[in-house]
């Protein structure tokens, strides 16, 4: 097979496992584990690592795959950025994520405690017939670092598309 600019390329078949690693010692393989080596393979693939029979080689093996040791020996020649660069948006989805969790949750507490105080406010009035509206000050003052905490989550985590693969990404 030749490229574009008409030098050939050569295919390298798909390094075998070393002895030492045999898939005997090694840890059996889950689904998960077989679909995180898909998802390598074919980012490697996309990105010009494998020509499209290593990749069709590659991905039967991985789906066949019992051990961790077959999984590594399929993924070993490959760049290690392709690895931390898919980790390194797992880890930035879910700290996205979390940001967010933590906003509703703070936006909640205060939505509870605000109508807590405003109940108080009314069991006081007309108890003591005094109906100054003193729950305005905390609501206001909470308020303000609600949206302290919102704005900056809202505003760095606004792109949809990364929401729709998040999604994608927690299964």
């Amino acid at each position: 097979m030749t490229t574009h600019s008409g030098t050939a390329l050569r295919s390298r078949p798909a390094p075998a496992a070393s002895p030492a690693a045999s898939p005997a010692a090694s840890p059996r393989a889950g689904a998960a584990d077989r679909d995180h080596a898909v998802e390598l393979l074919g980012d490697a693939y996309g990105a010009g690592y494998l020509t499209k029979e290593e990749f069709d080689e590659r991905l039967d093996l991985a789906t066949r795959a019992r051990h961790h040791a077959e999984l590594d020996g399929l993924l070993a020649d490959l760049p290690p950025r392709l690895r931390t660069s898919r980790d390194r948006a797992r880890r930035r989805a879910r700290k996205a994520r979390a940001a967010r969790l933590g906003v509703r949750i703070h936006a909640g507490v205060y939505a509870g405690m605000s109508l807590l105080m405003v109940a108080v406010w009314v069991a006081v009035g007309r108890s003591t017939g005094s109906w100054y509206p003193w729950p305005i000050w905390p609501v206001l003052g909470w308020g303000v670092g609600v949206l302290g905490h919102a704005v900056p989550v809202t505003l760095t985590n606004c792109d949809p598309g990364d929401r729709a693969r998040e999604r994608r990404e927690a299964f």
